[in-house]
C-alpha cells in the first residue's frame, strides 16, 4: 500500500499530533483470544490456525487424543474449559491430561506473526510508554510484536495476566523476557508463569510470577482514563479476574471528572447479529465497566481509539470531553502491507515524544 502522503501532510498541519500532553494519564488495554484471532483470522506465518479456546479440541494435532479421553471419561456437557476442569479433578485421567497439555503448549509455541504488519504491531506501536497492554492469551504474538518493534518507538508496558508460552520473568526482579533467557540483574534462568488454570473461579494471583503483573495492572487501572477490552469475553471461570479489573477501574481518581472516564469494548459481531443486538449483548456483559455511561463499542479494531488516534488517545479524549468535539482530525487508521513502512510512519509520529 505504501505511505499515504496526505496523512503525513495532516501530521504536520495538525500541530496537536506533534505535542503530546506531559500530563497524560495511562490507557490500559486488556487482551483476550479474540484479539489474536482478529490479528490473524486465517492462519499464522507457517499456516497454523489461531484457535479460540473452544476451538482447541478441533486442532488436528489434539483431536484424536481429546476424543479418546472424552470417550473414556464421559464428562458432563460443557465447553472446552469446563470439561477440562472436570477432568483435572479426576486423578485417573492425569497422565492423559498431561499429554494433552503438552500438545497444546507445543502448538502455541510454534505460532508466529507473519512478516507483514498485524493488529498486534498496531497495538504496541499505537500506545505510549505511559500505557499498558495486559493479555490473558497463551500465544506468543504480543511478545513477538513487542520484540520486533521495540527499537522503533517507546512502547507501552506489557503484562501477562495468565501464563504465556513465550513470556518468562525472574522471581526477584520485574523483567520482561523469554523462557530461554536469564535475568540481566541476577543472571538466574527466567521462569514461566502457570499456563493452565482448569478450575472454576480461577485465581491467577496464586502464581507469584503472574501475581506481580496483576498487581502492576491493577495499580495502572487506578490511574487510567481509558480502558479498552479487546477480544476478551470475561467468562464465568474468570469471575475473580473480572472483579479485580472492575474494582480497580471504578475507583480511579480521574473519574471524579465524569467527562474524562471512558471504557471501550472491541468484540466480533456474529454473522446473524444486527448492529443493535450486538451493542445490546456487549452492554449487558460489560455494563458495570461503563462509568457514567461513557463507552465505545466496536466490532473491529480499525474503528477503535488506538487505530483512529494512535499514540494520542489521551489528547483525543480530552479534546472531546472539554470542547465537545475533537480538536483535530483522525490520524488513522494508517494501513500498509510493509512492516518497515509502518514503523517509519510511527517513528515520525513519535518524534515529539522524544524531545
Amino acid at each position: 500500500m505504501g505511505i499515504n502522503p496526505s496523512i503525513h501532510k495532516t501530521l504536520k498541519e495538525e500541530n496537536i499530533f506533534l505535542k503530546p500532553s506531559i500530563e497524560s494519564k495511562p490507557h490500559v488495554v486488556i487482551l483476550g483470544a479474540g484479539a489474536s484471532k482478529a490479528a490473524m483470522p486465517e492462519r499464522d506465518k507457517f499456516g497454523q490456525k489461531i484457535p479460540l479456546l473452544d476451538e482447541i479440541p478441533a486442532l488436528e494435532e489434539l483431536a484424536p487424543e481429546w476424543e479418546l479421553l472424552i470417550s473414556n471419561a464421559c464428562p458432563p456437557p460443557g465447553n472446552f474449559e469446563s470439561i477440562f476442569s472436570w477432568l483435572k479433578q479426576k486423578t485417573i485421567y492425569s497422565s492423559q491430561l498431561s499429554k494433552i497439555e503438552n500438545i497444546i503448549e507445543s502448538y502455541f509455541e510454534k505460532l508466529h506473526l507473519p512478516d507483514y504488519p498485524t493488529i498486534y504491531d498496531y497495538l504496541v506501536l499505537g500506545l505510549r510508554a505511559k500505557d499498558t497492554i495486559a493479555t490473558f492469551n497463551w500465544d506468543p504474538l504480543l511478545m513477538q510484536a513487542y520484540i520486533r518493534n521495540k527499537d522503533v518507538v517507546a512502547l507501552p508496558d506489557i503484562r501477562f495476566l495468565h501464563g504465556c508460552v513465550n513470556f518468562a520473568t525472574c522471581n526477584d526482579h520485574d523483567v520482561l523476557g523469554m523462557p530461554s533467557e536469564t535475568c540481566p540483574i541476577c543472571n538466574t534462568k527466567l521462569k514461566r508463569g502457570k499456563l493452565f488454570y482448569p478450575v472454576e473461579n480461577k485465581d491467577y494471583t496464586e502464581d507469584n510470577l503472574i501475581n506481580r503483573d496483576w498487581a502492576n495492572v491493577t495499580e495502572k487501572l487506578k490511574e487510567a482514563f481509558h480502558l479498552t477490552i479487546f477480544g476478551y469475553s470475561g467468562p464465568k471461570t474468570d469471575s475473580k479476574a473480572r472483579k479485580l479489573i472492575l474494582d480497580n477501574w471504578n475507583p480511579t481518581p480521574i473519574k471524579d471528572f465524569k467527562q474524562f472516564c471512558h471504557a471501550e469494548i472491541i468484540d466480533k459481531k456474529t454473522e446473524d447479529e444486527s448492529d443493535g443486538n450486538f451493542i445490546e449483548r456487549i452492554e449487558k456483559r460489560w455494563i458495570d465497566y461503563f462509568p457514567y455511561s461513557h463507552r465505545m463499542i466496536e466490532s473491529n479494531f480499525w474503528e477503535s481509539s488506538i487505530a483512529m488516534w494512535p499514540r494520542r488517545t489521551f489528547e483525543w479524549k480530552c479534546s472531546v470531553s472539554i470542547k465537545g468535539k475533537p480538536l483535530f482530525k483522525n490520524i488513522g487508521p494508517y494501513k500498509t502491507d510493509s512492516l518497515k513502512e509502518l514503523q517509519a510512519w510511527f517513528s515520525e509520529l513519535s518524534n515529539a515524544e522524544n524531545k
